[in-house]
């Protein structure tokens, strides 16, 4: 049941971002990324293992859905690899959980850029996407604050409160 939610979720948010923000006239001339807001997400909820699997499938479906005019694959290589790190990140120490997050988000349009030039796709412009990058980096990084608060109240990591277990301290008595 929890494997369909996610499936459901993924196909919404990748909805989303192709009739919405894609079209959305927003300054600096791009907007979020919600396909990797999402494998971000499920790799900090889940781990490493179904963070790659998400950003696999993620990136596959990304890669052919339209107007993809790229090499497919392109995307499920790059998601696949940012689910993995974030996952993996937070697995080993959850603080660095976010540093990760900041890492992948900066890196993960270069990647796929650079991924786009080796494979000869005559569309990549470095100029065009240095000027594109700051932007996006930026519209990424808010829409990741939003989603640390929503992941956090998620796993109950924000609020609870760690209560003293009755009995456990011993009592001293007064002769």
């Amino acid at each position: 049941m929890r494997g369909m939610a996610m499936v459901l979720l993924a196909g919404l948010i990748m909805i989303v971002q192709v009739t919405v923000v894609n079209r959305l006239p927003l300054p600096g001339g791009t907007g979020p990324d919600l396909i990797l807001m999402g494998v971000v997400v499920l790799a900090l909820a889940r781990g490493a293992v179904a963070g790659a699997g998400v950003g696999f499938a993620a990136g596959l479906i990304a890669d052919v859905l339209p107007p993809a005019a790229h090499v497919i694959g392109q995307y499920a290589l790059v998601f696949c690899l940012a689910g993995y790190l974030v996952g993996r990140a937070a697995e080993r120490a959850p603080g660095f959980g976010a540093v990760m997050v900041i890492i992948v988000v900066m890196l993960v349009p270069l990647l796929a850029a650079g991924i786009g030039g080796l494979l000869g796709d005559p569309r990549v412009d470095w100029t065009a996407l240095l000027g594109l990058w700051p932007s996006l980096v930026m519209y990424n990084l808010a829409v990741a604050v939003l989603l640390f608060w929503v992941v956090a109240r998620a796993n109950g990591e924000r609020g609870r409160r760690e209560a003293v277990p009755t009995g456990a301290y011993p009592v001293r008595r007064r002769a």
